[in-house]
């Protein structure tokens, strides 16, 4: 009996893998190398023959950087930030590309502006929110933490440089589906690092559109989640309560950040005017985070980087957190001692 040999050479193999090349499109535009994805985007994946067929094949990623759905048509979305391949199978030859994944940028600066990200994210900067050009980025990250009781509707992002501090606020927006939760109305939360928790804002929900707006004067994580039902206070007049710091003590503010919760109630409203101000124990203005800014009746958070008015790091020392608040003919004003300690 004659049994034939066949041998595989380097050669033999390269001509094989030629035989098709990937390609990556975004919607209808060709994606040239190298591959420099967006976090949050959906890309069109492509297995081509060298006389222009498209292949069936199968497709995986190497390195936690997204996913790939095959429904109707390959597609990538690109999530977390990183370096890994795209691996391309036909008749059981491979090929591996390189790419990345980056957040959304844009350049910012004094003037203000606007950023979107495909993450389903807007980010809209008032005139004298930066000093400076700053390049933002919004990317997608794992979620540091959730409730067991929360349902999480949309994906967690993180908005950089995460410990900036802003001059004004800043309207941040979540879009989603609007059949994403026909029953129930999600909300805001930013990530507490500190105390490691997520601290709920109250904001703006629009289902017919499908999208959650709140003013903020930071950047950080946030998501939206939906947690059971509560019975929210009802005041007959204009509130600020339940003011809490974290951490108790500011100390080291060149490195930490120093969120104030509070809860604003006010009677049938939706909206009040908040003016939040630090305070020596003279009673000289140390640091204006916001004035007369629209906040919405409920759960709020600021952050104060410890930074006076013109920049300057404070000494260490007692403070006064005063926030105002205004609602038509009311007012109404909290005040509460900070101690920082470098």
């Amino acid at each position: 009996m004659l049994i034939a040999l066949m041998m595989w050479h380097p050669s033999d193999v390269a001509a094989v893998e030629d035989l098709f090349e990937i390609r990556v499109f975004d919607g209808q535009v060709e994606v040239t190398q190298p591959y420099r994805l967006i976090s949050g985007k959906h890309y069109r994946l492509q297995a081509v023959s060298t006389d222009n067929n498209v292949l069936a094949a199968q497709w995986f990623l190497a390195g936690n950087l997204g996913r790939i759905t095959t429904i109707n048509q390959p597609m990538l979305t690109a999530v977390f930030v990183g370096e890994g391949d795209l691996i391309c199978r036909v008749n059981g030859v491979e090929r591996r590309v390189r790419l990345s994944v980056v957040p959304a940028t844009g350049i910012i600066g004094s003037r203000g502006g606007i950023l979107k990200s495909p993450a389903g994210v807007k980010i809209t900067l008032p005139t004298g929110a930066l000093t400076i050009e700053r390049q933002i980025g919004i990317e997608i990250v794992a979620s540091p933490g959730l409730p067991p009781t929360a349902r999480q509707f949309v994906r967690v992002v993180q908005i950089s440089p995460a410990r900036l501090v802003l001059k004004r606020p800043t309207q941040l927006a979540f879009l989603f589906g609007s059949d994403e939760f026909p029953d129930a109305k999600p909300q805001l939360y930013f990530w507490e690092a500190f105390g490691k928790k997520w601290v709920p804002l109250q904001s703006r929900v629009d289902t017919t559109h499908g999208s959650v707006t709140v003013s903020i004067n930071h950047f950080g994580i946030y998501t939206l989640m939906v947690l059971p039902p509560t019975d929210s206070a009802r005041t007959d007049r204009l509130q600020i309560q339940n003011v809490k710091l974290s951490p108790r003590v500011f100390f080291a503010p060149d490195r930490n950040r120093l969120t104030m919760v509070y809860q604003l109630n006010a009677p049938d409203v939706a909206q009040a005017f908040v003016t939040m101000d630090i305070f020596d124990l003279r009673g000289r203005r140390v640091r204006r985070l916001f004035e007369d800014a629209p906040h919405y009746v409920g759960p709020n958070v600021a952050q104060w980087d410890g930074l006076t008015d013109d920049g300057r790091l404070v000494r260490n020392g007692r403070y006064f957190l005063v926030i105002r608040a205004r609602m038509g003919s009311q007012r109404t004003a909290h005040r509460k001692l900070i101690v920082v300690f470098k």
